[in-house]
């Protein structure tokens, strides 16, 4: 502590210079024998030192008493004195200066307000600056981009001619859309393998099961080629429509089913190679 080693060094001082060599010499003048035995401690009965121990001992207390006679200060007010510097060495270390540095919740607004023209109250230009900041962030949110799931029928009900409610149109746009999709899906327009087998056995007069009438078919056919007779093994260019049409109801004559079978066929195949093309 900076006080406590000033005042420490003021009590040492007069204990110091009883070491300080002095301008006289130290065997240059006799003192009388009175003073000397005033001032001068000696052995007991004023003899000299008997060993290198007492020596020493007679020197440390000459030494003492010098100090205790060139002391300004008793211990109590060396003591009170250290307490004091003490006290005041403590109240500076726990003095603090406290600063403000929090920031204004309307700083902004202030530091604005002060490049402005100041043509308005500064209540009114605060709360006009929080509303325009306000509208700022919200302007900067993220925007939803997301496409939603009934679009398509929002446009095509825009691009028609709303001669009905919106939840009508868009119920009716999705069946037809549904419907359309189904429409698209491949056509099998494979001919089976026993294609011909089948057609002989509409022909025939159905007396045997078809897998009898068919495996008969077969052996008659394969027996014609090893015979080399001409046999007519090709598949009419109609099976397909043939086929479809014993696996329908038949409610129509097989002609018109034929035709429409064959138009349905087209229809599909073009569309097919158009989204191929596509």
């Amino acid at each position: 502590m900076k006080f406590a080693a000033t005042a420490l060094l003021a009590l040492l001082a007069p204990t110091a210079t009883a070491f300080a060599p002095t301008t006289r010499p130290a065997f240059g003048s006799r003192l009388s024998s009175a003073v000397a035995e005033a001032t001068v401690a000696t052995g007991p009965g004023g003899k000299a030192a008997s060993s290198k121990e007492e020596d020493l001992a007679l020197t440390l207390q000459i030494i003492l008493d010098h100090s205790a006679r060139s002391t300004t200060v008793s211990k109590e007010q060396f003591i009170q004195q250290m307490e004091e510097v003490q006290a005041v060495e403590e109240a500076q270390e726990e003095e603090e200066v406290v600063v403000d540095i929090s920031i204004p919740y309307d700083a902004p607004a202030q530091l604005a307000y002060e490049a402005s023209d100041k043509s308005m109250a500064y209540n009114d230009f605060k709360t006009q600056f929080e509303a325009d900041a306000v509208a700022d962030v919200i302007a900067k949110q993220p925007i939803d981009i997301s496409i939603p799931y009934d679009a398509a029928a929002k446009l095509a009900y825009e691009a028609s001619d709303k001669s009905m409610a919106y939840a009508d149109f868009k119920t009716q746009y999705e069946a037809d859309a549904v419907a359309d999709v189904i429409a698209k899906k491949p056509v099998d327009v494979a001919i089976d393998y026993s294609s011909a087998a089948k057609v002989a056995y509409e022909a025939s007069d159905k007396s045997l099961a078809f897998a009898a009438f068919e495996k008969q078919y077969l052996q008659e056919a394969v027996a014609l080629v090893i015979s080399k007779k001409a046999v007519d093994i090709s598949v009419p260019y109609d099976a397909a429509a043939v086929l479809a049409f014993m696996e329908s109801d038949r409610s129509t004559p097989f002609a018109e089913f034929k035709a429409q079978y064959e138009a349905d066929t087209v229809a599909m195949v073009s569309a097919k190679k158009a989204e191929q093309e596509s």
